[in-house]
């Protein structure tokens, strides 16, 4: 794991030398938050939000809302960027799940956590990415009812801003064991027989492990933004195409470049005795492959972790489970 400091910020490009990251970076702020005032209003309105639709089963969800919101974010992305590929998650047709190419693309879910906010339980989202040559360039994560937003860019290290803190760059834990960390996982859409075996299976493995304590609080965005704040030191979710079961890019191509880019304060040697330093921050894995390589961003499962130490001891014991 490299212990150099994090990269500069490239404000006028990726590393494709493609069009300047900061113009990318203030439109989607713009489209989270006009899309997130939408959610904010819906939130508080009398009635609450009925359910338009399902999607995978009768739990996976879809508001009025939701599509209100992802047609908003690509009318204000359009307007600047009509030629570019956009991936949203309430899009129709099949091209959605296309290979990934060079060209500019971007990945909307306009209400990450749907369940949770018909229910108005506060952890939703709205994630926007900007990817070049298939990699995140641009990541935003808004939370409109804690109206916290989280953003990076690619090399430029990553941000949250809220009212209380105004812009503080985020900073992962340096939580190396399992007995100290904080895990968020999911239960996910799934509720066959393979996919409850699944979840149960991972519980019970970083229980008996002796994980300090566990959350499912129902936002892949949310989730990985909060490994890159220090909230949590972890945080997966199980899925493959297979099964049809799991998250999607639109869920997690934003939260991979935020925990990417998230510093981590550790002591340090150097010409002077054990000083502290920021270095490169979180990891992500490929949980389908056992944790070998990064995050697939066409794949169906996500995991991040603080650290690597961390990682590889949950990864084991994802594994080797029941």
């Amino acid at each position: 794991r490299s212990r150099t400091p994090p990269r500069q910020a490239d404000a006028r490009g990726g590393a494709s030398g493609g069009r300047p990251l900061e113009a990318v970076l203030a439109l989607a702020v713009r489209a989270a938050r006009e899309a997130g005032a939408v959610i904010k209003q819906a939130w508080w309105a009398a009635g609450g939000s009925e359910v338009k639709d399902t999607k995978s089963n009768a739990v996976d969800l879809v508001t009025e809302t939701d599509q209100r919101c992802e047609d908003l974010v690509n009318s204000i992305l359009r307007g600047s960027y009509p030629d570019d590929r956009i991936i949203g998650e309430e899009s129709a047709g099949s091209e959605k799940y296309e290979p990934l190419t060079d060209a500019p693309t971007w990945t909307i879910d306009p209400i990450d956590g749907t369940t949770n906010f018909v229910h108005r339980f506060a952890q939703s989202c709205v994630i926007i990415a900007y990817l070049e040559a298939k990699e995140p360039k641009v990541a935003v994560i808004f939370d409109p009812v804690a109206d916290e937003l989280f953003w990076a860019t690619k090399g430029g290290g990553a941000y949250l801003e809220n009212p209380a803190v105004g812009k503080r760059r985020l900073q992962a834990a340096a939580t190396t064991s399992l007995a100290k960390a904080l895990v968020s996982m999911e239960v996910g859409y799934g509720r066959d027989e393979a996919s409850v075996a699944l979840v149960s299976g991972a519980l019970a493995a970083l229980l008996g492990a002796g994980v300090r304590s566990i959350r499912m609080a129902g936002s892949t965005g949310l989730n990985m933004a909060y490994v890159a704040a220090g909230r949590f030191n972890a945080a997966f979710e199980h899925g493959d195409w297979e099964r049809g079961k799991g998250p999607k890019i639109w869920d997690f191509a934003a939260g991979r470049l935020i925990v990417a880019e998230a510093a981590e304060m550790r002591a340090v040697w150097c010409r002077r005795p054990l000083v502290h330093a920021l270095v490169a921050g979180g990891v992500t894995r490929d949980l389908t492959s056992g944790g070998r390589g990064e995050l697939d961003l066409m794949g169906r499962s996500q995991f991040s972790a603080c650290t690597s130490e961390l990682a590889e001891e949950i990864l084991a014991l994802l594994a080797t489970k029941p």
